[in-house]
Protein backbone atom coordinates (compact mmCIF):
# COMPACT_ATOMS: atom_id res chain seq x y z
CA UNK A 1 0.00 0.00 0.00
CA UNK A 2 1.44 3.56 -0.67
CA UNK A 3 -0.19 6.64 0.48
CA UNK A 4 -1.34 8.64 -2.00
CA UNK A 5 -0.89 12.27 -0.02
CA UNK A 6 2.99 10.84 0.67
CA UNK A 7 3.59 10.62 -3.25
CA UNK A 8 1.83 13.68 -4.35
CA UNK A 9 4.23 15.45 -1.60
CA UNK A 10 7.11 13.88 -2.75
CA UNK A 11 6.23 14.72 -6.29
CA UNK A 12 5.40 18.65 -5.36
CA UNK A 13 8.83 18.65 -3.17
CA UNK A 14 10.52 17.42 -6.81
CA UNK A 15 8.45 19.88 -8.74
CA UNK A 16 9.77 22.48 -6.78
CA UNK A 17 13.11 21.41 -6.58
CA UNK A 18 13.43 21.69 -10.60
CA UNK A 19 11.39 24.98 -10.16
CA UNK A 20 13.58 26.84 -7.84
CA UNK A 21 16.75 26.96 -9.94
CA UNK A 22 15.19 28.57 -12.86
CA UNK A 23 13.60 31.15 -10.65
CA UNK A 24 16.48 32.34 -8.98
CA UNK A 25 18.55 32.55 -12.56
CA UNK A 26 15.55 34.45 -13.52
CA UNK A 27 15.89 36.82 -10.73
CA UNK A 28 19.48 37.19 -10.73
CA UNK A 29 19.06 38.21 -14.56
CA UNK A 30 16.24 40.65 -13.73
CA UNK A 31 18.28 42.45 -11.30
CA UNK A 32 20.93 42.56 -13.02
CA UNK A 33 18.96 44.26 -16.20
CA UNK A 34 17.65 46.87 -13.65
CA UNK A 35 21.85 47.58 -12.49
CA UNK A 36 22.44 48.00 -16.10
CA UNK A 37 19.11 50.17 -17.26
CA UNK A 38 20.24 52.36 -14.42
CA UNK A 39 23.64 53.15 -16.02
CA UNK A 40 21.86 52.92 -19.53
CA UNK A 41 17.93 53.67 -19.90
CA UNK A 42 18.38 51.92 -23.55
CA UNK A 43 19.51 48.48 -22.07
CA UNK A 44 16.39 46.18 -22.80
CA UNK A 45 17.60 42.56 -22.42
CA UNK A 46 20.93 40.87 -21.49
CA UNK A 47 21.84 37.96 -23.71
CA UNK A 48 25.07 36.94 -22.00
CA UNK A 49 26.42 36.99 -18.58
CA UNK A 50 30.28 36.40 -17.52
CA UNK A 51 30.96 36.35 -13.87
CA UNK A 52 34.33 37.60 -13.94
CA UNK A 53 36.15 38.45 -16.41
CA UNK A 54 39.60 40.84 -16.52
CA UNK A 55 40.80 43.16 -19.21
CA UNK A 56 44.46 43.37 -20.32
CA UNK A 57 46.00 45.52 -23.29
CA UNK A 58 48.90 44.99 -25.63
CA UNK A 59 51.33 47.16 -25.75
CA UNK A 60 52.47 47.35 -29.68
CA UNK A 61 55.63 48.96 -29.05
CA UNK A 62 56.59 46.46 -26.90
CA UNK A 63 54.55 43.36 -27.91
CA UNK A 64 53.51 43.02 -24.17
CA UNK A 65 50.31 42.96 -22.35
CA UNK A 66 49.50 44.96 -19.07
CA UNK A 67 46.31 44.04 -17.04
CA UNK A 68 44.12 47.41 -17.07
CA UNK A 69 42.18 48.29 -14.28
CA UNK A 70 38.95 46.61 -15.21
CA UNK A 71 37.67 43.77 -13.68
CA UNK A 72 34.20 42.68 -12.71
CA UNK A 73 31.25 40.66 -14.47
CA UNK A 74 30.38 40.90 -18.15
CA UNK A 75 27.04 41.29 -19.68
CA UNK A 76 26.16 41.45 -23.35
CA UNK A 77 23.31 43.88 -23.67
CA UNK A 78 20.60 44.46 -26.46
CA UNK A 79 19.85 48.05 -26.78
CA UNK A 80 17.07 49.91 -28.10
CA UNK A 81 18.46 52.27 -30.08
CA UNK A 82 22.53 52.62 -31.96
CA UNK A 83 24.52 50.64 -31.26
CA UNK A 84 22.20 48.30 -31.04
CA UNK A 85 24.68 45.87 -28.88
CA UNK A 86 27.43 46.64 -26.52
CA UNK A 87 29.51 44.54 -23.78
CA UNK A 88 29.60 46.14 -20.70
CA UNK A 89 32.30 45.20 -17.54
CA UNK A 90 30.72 46.16 -13.86
CA UNK A 91 33.95 47.19 -12.82
CA UNK A 92 35.19 46.30 -9.44
CA UNK A 93 38.16 48.00 -9.34
CA UNK A 94 36.79 51.51 -9.96
CA UNK A 95 33.80 53.31 -10.36
CA UNK A 96 34.54 53.88 -14.22
CA UNK A 97 32.62 50.52 -16.22
CA UNK A 98 34.08 49.25 -19.34
CA UNK A 99 31.02 49.98 -22.05
CA UNK A 100 32.35 48.70 -26.11
CA UNK A 101 30.15 49.18 -28.88
CA UNK A 102 29.88 45.46 -30.87
CA UNK A 103 29.15 46.91 -34.16
CA UNK A 104 29.24 45.05 -37.78
CA UNK A 105 32.75 45.57 -37.91
CA UNK A 106 33.72 44.31 -34.29
CA UNK A 107 37.12 42.30 -34.68
CA UNK A 108 37.73 39.85 -32.51
CA UNK A 109 39.83 36.58 -31.94
CA UNK A 110 39.15 33.66 -29.50
CA UNK A 111 41.86 31.56 -27.35
CA UNK A 112 40.49 30.16 -24.18
CA UNK A 113 40.10 31.59 -21.74
CA UNK A 114 40.73 34.89 -23.66
CA UNK A 115 38.76 36.93 -26.34
CA UNK A 116 40.96 39.44 -27.92
CA UNK A 117 39.37 42.60 -29.60
CA UNK A 118 40.77 45.54 -31.81
CA UNK A 119 39.25 49.21 -30.72
CA UNK A 120 40.74 51.33 -32.92
CA UNK A 121 44.39 50.76 -32.51
CA UNK A 122 43.77 49.32 -29.40
CA UNK A 123 44.13 45.62 -28.91
CA UNK A 124 42.39 44.63 -25.93
CA UNK A 125 42.16 40.72 -24.06
CA UNK A 126 39.03 39.41 -21.79
CA UNK A 127 40.33 37.00 -19.49
CA UNK A 128 37.38 34.88 -18.15
CA UNK A 129 37.45 32.84 -15.19
CA UNK A 130 35.39 30.14 -16.69
CA UNK A 131 35.78 28.85 -20.23
CA UNK A 132 32.48 27.92 -20.48
CA UNK A 133 31.34 31.79 -20.28
CA UNK A 134 33.85 32.65 -22.68
CA UNK A 135 32.83 29.90 -25.17
CA UNK A 136 28.95 31.56 -24.49
CA UNK A 137 29.89 35.10 -24.84
CA UNK A 138 31.95 34.33 -28.01
CA UNK A 139 29.71 31.90 -29.69
CA UNK A 140 26.97 34.63 -29.27
CA UNK A 141 29.65 37.57 -30.64
CA UNK A 142 30.09 35.78 -33.73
Amino acid sequence: YTDPHKSDNVSSHLLMANIQPQLDKNATKNLNLSVLKRQDPDVENVLATAGHVALYQLDLDKMQWSRKEVEGSLFIVKRRSQPLFQFVVLNQRSTENLVQDILGGFQFEISKPYVFYRQGADVNGIWFFSEQECDEVAELIQ
